[in-house]
């Protein structure tokens, strides 16, 4: 089980939200380089970055910076954000960006991430973000879709992914906990590996995901607890416990 930190951006720089309000906007960094770094020397194989501008405008707004970070750190980049057609796809990933992240586009035309699929394998990762009833989000958390999380899963259970991002914006950002529950209806629908994200806010958070592992818990994606001090989690610890046989 991966542990992912996470390094969301606006404007250039590293900022956190709380259930993806873009009011709530938190700046802890000007430079993500030096959070990447960081990051990296703590045991981080993998940066789970997310362009928050190319979420709400369908641009790759802060791709720049991924690339930056890519140039001056031997570290794996999943990046999210933004990428709505096949031209965004191949430009991130043509400048190293490990694997890229698909949301809103996904959602609105199975046969787009189908393609995805075909063309990339499992450089493709797609992304639901959903609320506390389980309605998937799009538009950067700004628009609801049409459809269940149980529902997406099911749609594209078959066309060859190997992974899923899920985050519970009705958690993330709060430091809350997780809710396991629904967590495990979630994986108890599926094959399919998981990424979870989503209030993740203490040690025992990690510990207690990773007594579900081998529910299909590929990698857990920590954001705002590894910002907050008062959150109090160990990124060395977390990988320790996650990299546990």
């Amino acid at each position: 089980m991966i542990i992912i930190p996470a390094i969301d951006l606006i404007d250039g720089a590293c900022v956190r939200l709380t259930r993806g309000k873009f009011d709530t906007k938190k700046q802890y960094f000007d430079n993500p380089v030096e959070v990447a770094e960081k990051w990296k020397r703590q045991g981080a194989e993998w940066l789970h970055i997310v362009d928050l501008d190319g979420a709400r405008t369908g641009k790759t707004e802060n791709l720049k910076v991924a690339y930056g970070i890519k140039q001056k750190i031997d570290i794996k980049i999943q990046y999210g954000g933004g990428i709505r057609n096949s031209e965004a796809i191949k430009k991130v990933l043509g400048n190293g960006i490990d694997k890229v992240i698909l949301g809103t586009r996904a959602i609105e035309d199975i046969d787009f991430l189908k393609k995805s699929i075909s063309d990339y394998k499992s450089r493709v990762i797609l992304s639901l973000d959903y609320d506390i009833n389980g309605m998937v989000f799009k538009n950067g958390w700004q628009k609801k879709s049409n459809g269940s999380i149980f529902k997406f899963i099911k749609k594209v259970g078959k066309l060859g992914l190997t992974e899923i991002v899920i985050t519970d914006i009705s958690r993330d950002g709060t430091l809350k906990g997780v809710n396991f529950e629904f967590i495990k209806k979630i994986l108890e629908s599926s094959k399919m590996k998981f990424i979870i994200a989503g209030g993740i806010g203490s040690m025992a958070d990690i510990i207690n995901l990773k007594k579900m592992e081998n529910m299909g818990i590929s990698g857990i994606i920590i954001g705002k607890a590894l910002y907050e001090e008062k959150a109090k989690i160990n990124l060395r610890k977390a990988i320790e416990i996650g990299l546990r046989q």
